[in-house]
């Protein structure tokens, strides 16, 4: 798809989750409610959201073997972050894999996005186990069933397989020889080298500790997001539920993979709304619960880009290289010809 047609999709589905989270909304009552909120809870908020972050960076820190430091993780992950929520075609993977070959010692392009796969393939199978948590309080819609378990069994497949080649680095070898063989074409796109840092960026998930590892601080992580969506519920709701804060958060968290405009505005609204809704805090017919709902999505919005925003910029100077250098950086290597020889530390 050409980068028009993804920017013109983008805002078509901007534009319709938009109109789905403000339906019936009547902008008097959304401001009044904005107006009223109790925005001290804002900050407990902020910290549990900055725990999270960093709880990510060790992740990512352990799924790269150790081979980054912890504050080098976070910053690299913060900037990553905040391009993702404000450039199209989520640019910020792949700067953050440009941040990682600028280290000493350099890690590899496809070794860092390796491992941006097995984090995304864990935090779905996260983001399943939070709907489960959400079903057994208080029951959903069988379409968010539907859409957990298709997600849960795709992620599951996805995480064993890789886990697998982890664990088996010669069986994938074997296989990409066979391929080369099959479609002999194939050679001059350097497959074997890409499949050898794709297996280092895998590598952890073939033992039992790197595993453990990677799924540990998965889940604390998720916890400290839930536990901030929870408490920033509290901004306009006297007695918030746990199942809510459990459907926006999941919700969201597939919701913002979908193509929209810069920030994801439009599926994260309207993803926190149904999140609202279906945790029975929110009713479509009650035009002020409805306003309730969006102030409430547009603050947690405002909140998550706006740390992203902080905390990116901070990542930036931390790592002593300007927002253009790492953009012009970053599209260079999205738009580096296939055949072309690539460095062996961006390689």
């Amino acid at each position: 798809m050409k980068r028009w047609q993804s920017l013109l999709l983008g805002v078509v589905v901007s534009v319709a989750t938009l109109a789905y989270a403000l339906r019936g909304v009547e902008l008097d009552k959304l401001g009044g409610e904005l107006a009223n909120g109790r925005y001290v809870y804002v900050v407990p908020a902020l910290v549990l959201v900055f725990v999270g972050l960093a709880l990510r960076a060790v992740r990512w820190q352990a799924l790269l073997n150790g081979r980054i430091a912890v504050m080098h993780s976070f910053h690299i992950l913060n900037v990553s972050y905040f391009f993702n929520g404000f450039l199209p075609l989520r640019l910020g993977e792949v700067a953050r894999a440009f941040l990682a070959t600028r280290l000493q010692p350099p890690i590899a392009v496809f070794t860092s996005l390796s491992s941006v796969v097995v984090e995304r393939l864990i935090d779905v199978i996260a983001v399943v186990i939070l709907i489960i948590f959400a079903i057994t309080i208080a029951p959903v819609t069988r379409e968010i069933e539907a859409a957990a378990r298709v997600s849960g069994i795709i992620a599951v497949a996805g995480t064993l397989l890789l886990a697998f080649f982890a664990a088996r680095p010669a069986v994938a070898h074997r296989l990409v020889a066979l391929i080369v063989r099959l479609i002999p074409a194939l050679e001059g796109f350097h497959v074997r080298e890409l499949a050898d840092r794709v297996l280092d960026g895998i590598a952890p998930l073939g033992s039992l500790r790197g595993a453990a590892a990677a799924f540990g601080w998965t889940a604390i992580a998720w916890v400290s997001s839930v536990a901030a969506t929870f408490v920033l519920m509290y901004v306009f709701y006297e007695q918030p539920r746990w199942n809510a804060a459990l459907l926006m958060t999941s919700i969201a968290s597939l919701a913002i993979a979908l193509p929209a405009v810069p920030g994801s505005v439009g599926p994260f609204e309207a993803a926190m709304v149904l999140g609202l809704t279906v945790g029975g805090m929110a009713d479509a017919a009650n035009p002020q619960q409805q306003a309730r709902a969006v102030a409430c999505a547009v603050l947690i919005h405002v909140i998550s880009t706006g740390s992203y925003a902080f905390l990116g910029v901070i990542g930036l100077a931390q790592e002593h290289i300007s927002l253009g250098e790492v953009m012009r950086s970053a599209r260079q290597i999205t738009a580096r010809p296939k055949k072309e020889t690539v460095p062996a530390s961006v390689e």
